[in-house]
């Protein structure tokens, strides 16, 4: 019988809200959610190769958090979803995978990035992981129409596993932690 491939698996928990609700009564709802969530299902996924599990915790819907599952470079998974910077790249090959980091949206980020990371970020194997702390102020408008700023917080996990559970990262200790936030008001 022939051993199934281990799962390349990322959970990005990601935050979006503005001045608004920064440090009004809003603020204490938002810091609430939990920066890591058991899968809220493992069907035809627990198949695939890859599984990515986002969770958009937004202003504009109370910070009631939303879950989407599907493969990490699912064709559709832009079209489906608010503008996201998609800056943290995984790949697997065989028992070992790497995870790469970019600065999200040049052109929109007014907070300082870090001028240099190494890539790849990390390489590990089965069982290993990394959880990546980033956030970041950005500009509403590229050419100055709209002068307001909105602000992102992402904790991005990712771990490549044997065999995929709905809770794989709640309770799991990264291998490496890299916590790139920043004072972002």
């Amino acid at each position: 019988m022939k051993k199934a491939p281990p799962v390349l698996m990322m959970q990005d928990v990601w935050f979006r809200w503005t001045k608004a609700t920064r440090a009004a009564a809003d603020a204490g709802t938002r810091l609430a959610v939990p920066r890591v969530h058991p899968l809220p299902q493992l069907t035809a996924e627990a198949n695939e190769a890859t599984i990515r599990h986002e969770v958009m915790v937004h202003e504009s819907n109370g910070f009631v958090p939303v879950h989407r599952v599907g493969r990490i470079k699912d064709p559709d998974w832009d079209r489906a979803r608010p503008g996201h910077p998609d800056n943290v790249v995984a790949r697997a090959s065989g028992e070992r995978f790497i995870v790469s980091l970019q600065p999200p949206w040049a052109s929109m980020l007014t907070t300082k990035w870090p001028a240099w990371l190494p890539s790849p970020l990390f390489e590990g194997g089965v069982g290993d992981s990394i959880r990546i702390d980033w956030n970041g102020r950005f500009r509403s408008s590229l050419f100055g129409s709209d002068r307001s700023y909105f602000f992102e917080e992402h904790t991005v996990w990712v771990t490549l596993v044997a065999a995929p559970t709905d809770g794989v990262f709640v309770g799991l200790e990264p291998g490496k932690h890299i916590d790139l936030r920043t004072q972002i008001y």
